[in-house]
C-alpha cells in the first residue's frame, strides 16, 4: 500500500493529465443565466467526468433536474460503518458579459504564465477537476480506505442550486449522506511578518434578491411633463441604497483571530473595524480589508436595472433588482423593514424572494485539525496559520449541513499565487496550475486522514 508522500506525488507525475482535464472542463460553456431550468447545460461537463472516472474502473451516475442539468455522484466505497467523506464542487459558471475584454477567450482553457485561462477556471472547475483526480489516483493506486470517499459535481450553483445541490439534497438524500464536507470558498492565503495565514470557511451570510419596482405611465418623451416618468424616482431610490449605512456586527471569531495572526493588537467591533480595514489596505492587505467589511454587515448592493422599451417613450414602470448578502439574524422580515425605510415616500413594490440562510458549521472540531493537517502535507511544512472564516457570498454547503455533515469551504491557493488575484465572475478569470495541483494534493490527503488508509 503506497504511503501518502508516495500518493502526494502521484499528483505531480500526473500533472499534465490534471492539467488537460481542467482545460477540457473549462472548454464546455456550462453557462448560468438564472435559477430555471432551461439553462447551465451541465450534463457534458457529468458526461466528460464520467468517461474519465469509467476509464479508471470507477462507476457514477448522472441525476438530471432536468433535461441538461446533470449532477454527478460517484465513490469508493468502504467497510461498512466507516466515515463517509464527500468532495464536492460546481460545473455552472456565471455568463461572460464582453469576450473582447479578455486576454484570452473565455472558453479556451489557454495556458499563459503557469495559469489556466477561462470562465470558470477557478470557480468552480478547479475544485471539479482537484476532487475527480485525486479520486482517480486514489483508485489507480490501489488504495483501501477505511471509508467512504464521495464525489458530487453540482448542476446551478451560481443560481442558488435549486436544479444542483438542493434538488439533489431533496430527491436523493441518501447518496450525499455524509459525515464530513469539503466544499469551495477560503484557503486564499494572507500574507504578514508572522508567516503565511490560511483562512477555512466555517460558515456563510445568507443571500437574498430584492427587487424594487416604481410604476409610472407610458408617454410621449418630448413631453416628459405630461406623464409620471419612473426612472427618475428610481435614481433616487439606488442613491439612498448606495448611502445606506447598515449594523456592524464584528463578533465572528475570524475578525479577531485573523488581526492577532497579522499581529495587530486591537479589539475589532462595531466601531473601529472599519478603521482597522484602512490599517489593513495601508499595510498591502487591501483585498482583507474588503472582506473584512463584506463580513461584517449586510450588504444591498444594485446589480440589475429594468426599463422601458424605446428611448423615445417613458415606460410605465421601472425595476430594480438588489443582491443582498445577509448576517446570521438577519431575515427577510429585516430586509423588508429596511428598504421600506429607505423607499419611504417614493411609492415602490418591494418584493424578496430567498436563496440561502446564514449557516455554518461550529469551529475546532476535529475534522478542522485534518483539513489543517492535509494543508500541511500539500504544502509541504506546518509553517502558518489557520483561521476560521465567514464566506461572504454563498454556496451549496448549505445544503449538505442539515443532513448531519460537518462542512467547510475549503479550497487552497498555493503559497505564491497573486495576493491581487481577480476575476473569478469577471473578466480574465484564471487559476494556477500550481494552486490547482495543491488543489489535488489536499483533497487526496484528506481522504487518507479522515477515512484512513486500511
Amino acid at each position: 500500500m503506497p504511503t501518502v508522500q508516495e500518493l502526494l506525488a502521484s499528483v505531480d507525475a500526473a500533472r499534465d493529465e490534471i492539467v488537460r482535464l481542467h482545460q477540457d472542463l473549462v472548454r464546455i460553456p456550462t453557462l448560468n443565466y438564472g435559477s430555471r431550468p432551461d439553462t447551465g447545460n451541465e450534463t457534458p461537463a457529468c458526461e466528460l467526468i464520467r468517461d474519465k472516472l469509467k476509464a479508471e474502473g470507477i462507476g457514477s451516475d448522472i441525476y438530471e433536474s432536468a433535461p441538461t442539468r446533470g449532477n454527478l455522484i460517484a465513490r469508493l466505497p468502504g467497510p461498512a460503518g466507516g466515515k463517509r467523506l464527500l468532495l464536492m464542487s460546481h460545473s455552472d459558471v456565471v455568463p461572460v458579459e464582453d469576450e473582447s475584454l479578455w486576454e484570452h477567450p473565455p472558453f479556451s482553457g489557454t495556458i499563459d504564465r503557469g495559469r489556466v485561462y477561462g470562465r470558470g477556471a477557478d470557480d468552480d472547475k478547479g475544485d471539479v477537476t482537484a476532487h475527480g483526480m485525486a479520486v482517480i489516483l486514489l483508485k489507480r493506486a490501489g488504495v483501501q480506505l477505511g471509508g467512504e470517499l464521495i464525489y458530487m459535481v453540482n448542476a446551478d450553483e451560481e443560481s442558488g442550486g435549486r436544479w444542483g445541490a438542493g434538488w439533489v439534497a431533496d430527491h436523493h438524500p441518501e447518496k450525499v449522506a455524509c459525515d464530513y464536507c469539503i466544499n469551495e470558498g477560503g484557503g486564499a492565503p494572507i500574507r504578514s511578518d508572522k508567516g503565511l495565514i490560511f483562512p477555512i470557511c466555517t460558515g456563510e451570510k445568507g443571500r437574498l434578491e430584492a427587487k424594487i419596482t416604481k410604476m409610472g405611465r407610458s408617454g410621449h418623451a418630448s413631453r416628459p411633463w405630461a406623464t409620471p416618468n419612473p426612472v427618475p424616482t428610481l435614481a433616487q431610490v439606488i442613491d439612498k441604497i448606495a448611502h445606506y449605512e447598515p449594523e456592524i456586527d464584528a463578533s465572528h471569531p475570524f475578525f479577531r483571530e485573523v488581526l492577532q495572526a497579522l499581529g495587530i493588537d486591537r479589539e475589532p467591533n462595531a466601531a473601529n473595524i472599519d478603521d482597522i480595514g484602512e490599517e489593513l489596505t495601508k499595510m498591502g492587505h487591501g483585498a482583507l480589508a474588503i472582506t473584512m467589511k463584506a463580513a461584517s454587515r449586510m450588504t444591498i448592493t444594485p446589480t440589475m436595472l429594468d426599463a422601458g422599451v424605446k428611448s423615445n417613450s417613458i415606460p410605465d414602470r421601472a425595476s430594480l433588482t438588489c443582491d443582498v448578502r445577509t448576517l446570521p439574524g438577519q431575515d427577510d422580515t429585516y430586509l423588508r423593514q429596511e428598504l421600506e425605510h429607505l423607499c419611504e415616500g417614493h411609492g415602490v413594490e418591494i418584493d424578496i424572494d430567498y436563496t440561502s440562510i446564514p449557516n455554518a458549521t461550529d469551529a475546532g472540531t476535529p475534522f478542522m485539525e485534518l483539513c489543517r493537517q492535509s494543508l500541511a502535507l500539500a504544502i509541504g511544512n506546518e509553517d502558518f496559520k489557520f483561521v476560521p472564516a465567514l464566506t461572504v457570498g454563498f454556496t451549496d454547503s448549505r445544503f449538505i449541513r442539515p443532513l448531519g455533515a460537518q462542512v467547510y469551504g475549503f479550497n487552497p491557493h498555493h503559497p505564491n499565487s497573486d495576493p491581487n488575484r481577480s476575476g473569478v465572475h469577471g473578466n480574465n478569470e484564471y487559476l494556477e496550475i500550481d494552486t490547482l495541483l495543491l488543489r489535488t494534493k489536499n483533497a487526496l490527503a484528506l481522504a487518507c486522514l479522515t477515512l484512513g488508509i486500511k
